[in-house]
Order: structure tokens, then sequence, then C-alpha cells
């Protein structure tokens, strides 16, 4: 029996006539996904009419109903939706994906009409054995709440938990955590922390979706992580390597629980699967790195250090052309002071103050 995971999926501009012709679309992929006994992706935005977009930040993601019943037809059996677009078009897009998603026969997990619905499981009975998934997003403008549709949040306090819960029902325990570091490969001691106490509490795989980059794998507590599956279905980007290739994931569960990696390059006309060595031994061997925890933490700040002209005055709520300036000048158009660098790294470190000023932002940005 095989299951097939792939990363993120989503009808950007430049592929939007693609999604109409599937056969293009995922080239000699479409017989890997045809042929498996289960496949899931990320469903990276809502299937919806709805034109209404949320206040947010970033870029509002859509596809069409449509696209749900291709992918259903070509094999798709389960979409996670424990992402950060999945209310980009409000309560009313979640509802459509997830109406449209049963019309179509599509389990649907990490995602629901409220908090309770989003953070159920999805159990599939394959070759005699009980697969469990679950999935989890970080939080961003997307998490279901009480009685409001969303994401499933990644909560250490209640996620754990759902983790280990579901082990005892479940053979195997695949997590989709979208989350970490956009277009980094390695995780930060945090992400790596998070997902090896996933391991901790019954995981048997653990993949890292979102960062639209191949990432890292390490093997540990004889289970696997992934830091960074890499794109799916996500357009074409031309000169960026990093985001037009990505990794199908294949399990082959026969007595024991076999992964296998598929990698996928995107060009103008689709994605096809490709048979490149070197790109795969790269993968591995920058895996060897995560064991080195001085690298980690070296190659992280210096990773943020790269990026502190953009992030610094983005975090102090510059103007985007000051922010695009000040990235230029590489910092020379933007410096707070040592005082006002302290007074903000302690609010957002210290556990409680951090808990009173995202209550006084949140009150803030309801205000207005």
């Amino acid at each position: 029996m095989k299951v097939i995971i792939c990363g993120d999926i989503c009808p950007t501009e430049d592929y939007r006539k693609l999604f109409d012709t599937p056969q293009k679309l995922f080239g000699n992929a479409l017989d890997l996904i045809k042929n498996s006994d289960y496949a899931v992706c990320n469903f990276e935005c809502p299937a919806s009419d709805s034109e209404s977009k949320i206040l947010k930040t970033g870029p509002s993601l859509k596809a069409e109903k449509r696209d749900v019943k291709m992918l259903a037809q070509i094999g798709f059996k389960a979409f996670s939706i424990a992402n950060n677009h999945i209310l980009d078009y409000g309560f009313q897009g979640v509802i459509d994906t997830l109406n449209t998603a049963k019309e179509c026969n599509v389990e649907v997990f990490g995602g629901g009409i409220n908090e309770d619905e989003a953070q159920k499981p999805l159990i599939v009975d394959l070759n005699c054995k009980k697969i469990g998934f679950i999935s989890f997003a970080e939080h961003e403008f997307n998490i279901a709440t009480t009685n409001t549709p969303g994401a499933n949040l990644f909560d250490p306090y209640i996620s754990l938990q759902q983790i280990s819960a579901l082990r005892k029902q479940c053979d195997y325990v695949v997590v989709l955590y979208h989350g970490g570091i956009e277009h980094y490969i390695y995780p930060s001691q945090l992400l790596q922390k998070k997902c090896r106490t996933m391991v901790d509490f019954g995981a048997n795989l653990v993949l890292c979706q979102h960062s639209h980059c191949i990432g890292t794998f390490e093997e540990y507590n004889n289970s696997t992580i992934v830091y960074g599956q890499g794109n799916c279905i996500f357009g074409y980007r031309e000169g960026n390597d990093a985001w037009n290739e990505g990794l199908i994931v294949e399990l082959d569960i026969n007595e024991n629980v076999e992964i296998k990696y598929h990698l996928i390059n995107a060009t103008l006309d689709g994605i096809t699967l490709v048979d490149d060595n070197t790109r795969i031994k790269k993968f591995y061997n920058e895996s060897e790195k995560l064991y080195d925890p001085d690298f980690l933490k070296k190659e992280f700040s210096e990773f943020c250090k790269k990026r502190s002209y953009l992030d610094m005055p983005l975090f102090y709520g510059k103007s985007r052309v000051l922010i695009k300036l000040n990235r230029i000048l590489k910092g020379k158009l933007f410096k707070p002071n040592k005082r006002k660098i302290m007074i903000t790294y302690n609010l957002i470190r210290c556990d409680a103050w951090n808990e009173v000023i995202q209550e006084d932002l949140r009150s803030a940005f309801n205000d207005k």
C-alpha cells in the first residue's frame, strides 16, 4: 500500500489555466498520485466564490471550487487545511471549501467550522494498519475559534496531547506542521525542539510545510522529521531554483513503513518528476548538519542578520517604502536605539508581557 503526501498546492495566477488541464499541470507526477492508495496534500487556500478578502498582511490566495473536484478526480483523498491562507476570504471561504470537499468525497483535516472540528485527526485503514493524520498551523490570520471557522492552531499545551491520543489509536502517525521560517532550509532551534517533542509524544513522521523550499531531515527516536517539503504546485519563479522544487513523500506500507522522496521541479508548463541524484545527495548531506547544535545556532543567527534590514523596520511598523530603502541601504535608514530595542525585546521574550502585549495589539486592531 502506498500513501502519497504532497506539499503546498495553490493555483497562483501563472498556473491558473493549468488547473483545467491536470495532465499538463502534474506531468509525469500524475501517475504517482493516481496509482497511490491514498494521496494527501496541503490545500493552501480556500476554494470559494467569495470576493471578500480579510484584512491581513501578505497576499490573499484563492482557488475555484472546480479545483477541488479536479484534485479529487486525479486521486487526492484528503486535504490538510491547517495553513496560513485558509481564512484569506473569511469564514465563507472556509465554509465553501469544507462543503465542496464533502461534495467531492475528499476528507479534510487540520481545519473546520470551529475549533473542535479543526482539531479532529483523520484515521485511515490501509493494509490492516491504521494511519493517523493530524495537522497544525502557526498563528497568523487563520485560526479557528470556539465558534468560528479556520485552521487548527499548534498549541503545545493541547496539541501534544492530541498526538499522544492519536498514537494510541493508530499504528503510524503523520503530523503535518505548517510553520517554520520561509526560505530557510534548516530548522531553528525552536522548530527542532517542537518537532522532536511531537515525536516524543507519538509522531512517526513530521512533515514541515510552508517554507517554500526543500529543507533537511533527521532521524530522531526511530522517527523521521522533514524540515521543509518544498512546494508542490505553487507557480513558477524565474531564477528561483529553491521555489521551483519540492518533494513528494511516499509511504510504502507493508510490515513496516518505508519512506521515499520524489523530487519535483516546476516549469512554466507545470511540474515534473526528475531523477536528480546530485540534488537528493545534497538533501542528505545538508541534513547531516542537523546533529550539530552549534552549527544550527550560528546558521540561524547569520540568516536573521541578513534579514534584519527588512525585519526590524517591519516590526516597528514602518512604511513599505522605508522598509525597501532600508534593505537597499543595509540598515542605514532605520536604526532603533538600544533602549527601544531592550524594551521591545523584553516585551516579546517574557511570557507574561508577551501575553499582555498581544491582547493590547488584538484590541487595538479590532477597534480600528
